[in-house]
């Protein structure tokens, strides 16, 4: 995406938010031109402090996670503060809100209550287990979450279930929450007034496991396609002489892996009934540990490059395992065109991975996102300008 469009322009968000979860919907509502101006306390958000640095020593986390919004620090111990706080809620469109256990008893705020008072804003508020029930106000870490969701059972193995390895219930819910506002804003320019939503990482988590939970009966029996992850030994790459590779034929593909086999000097396997389920060998199934060792010699004796030509040209599906740097070289990103030139932003943070929106027919739009602020860039209770409302602003 070259350009940020401002879809959302005149849009004022609030972002009562530290960590990943609020800062990644505020970040994908600024990227659609939304001004989000965000609150934070005294000394920063904790994520300021995060590694890697950037070379002026600002964190490459922070920088990509609030870039295009302002910031004001709040105290909510100081009268003065939430005085100034009042003031920006008062012209708010949304408020977009993730508090600690402590954060939030120490700001008192009945989240909800907002609406009353002001029937055109719209609040999400985020939780990490949930508001009601046992844990209720608990403060959860991406382990806790993943394993109340069921999420461990898909990585490491059955006897050694862990963590996977990356924040999928914090980025999830910051993402589920752009969805929960862009609806609520829907309904207010339908209706005429805003909503209150609540949205938990836990929740959110737990819906994207609907194609498993759909499959599993009690007590925990699993059938169908994609679904015996716990079970399977984990999926791997085919090894090359340098690196691996992916090795598929999609259903219906058959002709394609008997060219393979024939090419590679396995043409006796498609006569095999051990191989015709052939897929269960290569890909799909619980059958690549036991029957894919016969293939290994073949990869083995090519580059990656030579296997993925080999597959592809047959009509499957092969690409190398590859690193960051290979991964954005490669020539379909150009396409994708997935990173964002940001202005202001330290060195090591000037190229950022874009929201992956990419619309047609935007009028109003600017190719060059702003860094994400200092600490409190602004101060008073004013909102700093944005771009006008566009024409179907709501």
């Amino acid at each position: 995406m070259s350009e940020f469009l401002r879809i959302l322009g005149g849009v004022r968000i609030l972002e009562i938010a530290e960590g990943i979860a609020g800062p990644v919907c505020g970040m994908q509502l600024a990227d659609l031109g939304a001004c989000v101006v965000k609150v934070e306390p005294p000394g920063g958000d904790r994520a300021r402090q995060w590694g890697p640095a950037c070379a002026d020593g600002r964190s490459a986390i922070f920088e990509h996670l609030n870039r295009g919004k302002s910031s004001i620090i709040v105290d909510w111990r100081s009268a003065e503060d939430r005085d100034v706080l009042a003031g920006l809620l008062r012209d708010a469109d949304v408020v977009v809100v993730h508090q600690d256990p402590e954060t939030r008893a120490l700001a008192g705020m009945a989240w909800r209550e907002l609406c009353d008072a002001n029937p055109r804003l719209c609040v999400c508020e985020i939780s990490d287990i949930g508001l009601q029930g046992p844990l209720a106000g608990r403060a959860g870490s991406e382990l806790v979450i993943q394993v109340l969701a069921g999420f461990h059972r898909y990585a490491g193995r059955p006897e050694a279930p862990c963590r996977v390895g990356y924040e999928i219930a914090s980025v999830g819910g910051g993402m589920a929450a752009v969805e929960a506002v862009l609806a609520m804003l829907y309904r207010r320019e339908r209706d005429g007034r805003g909503d209150y939503c609540e949205i938990s990482l836990l929740g959110q988590l737990l819906s994207q496991k609907q194609i498993l939970l759909a499959a599993q009966s009690d007590p925990d029996k699993w059938e169908g396609f994609h679904l015996n992850g716990p079970h399977w030994p984990a999926d791997i790459g085919w090894e090359t002489s340098d690196g691996q590779v992916t090795f598929d034929f999609r259903h219906g593909e058959r002709d394609g892996w008997v060219k393979f086999c024939e090419a590679v000097g396995l043409g006796h396997l498609p006569d095999d009934p051990e191989y015709a389920d052939w897929r269960s060998t290569i890909y799909i199934g619980d059958r690549k540990a036991s029957h894919g060792p016969v293939y290994h010699a073949a990869f083995r004796a090519m580059t990656s490059q030579e296997a993925s030509d080999l597959i592809n040209g047959f009509g499957g599906i092969s690409v190398k395992f590859h690193d960051y740097a290979e991964i954005l070289a490669h020539p379909q990103m150009r396409h994708l065109n997935p990173l964002v030139s940001v202005e202001g932003a330290p060195e090591g943070a000037t190229r950022q991975v874009a929201t992956p929106f990419a619309f047609d027919g935007a009028t109003v739009a600017d190719p060059r996102p702003r860094a994400a602020p200092c600490p409190g860039d602004i101060a008073g209770a004013s909102w700093p300008p944005g771009p006008p409302k566009g024409r179907n602003s709501p």
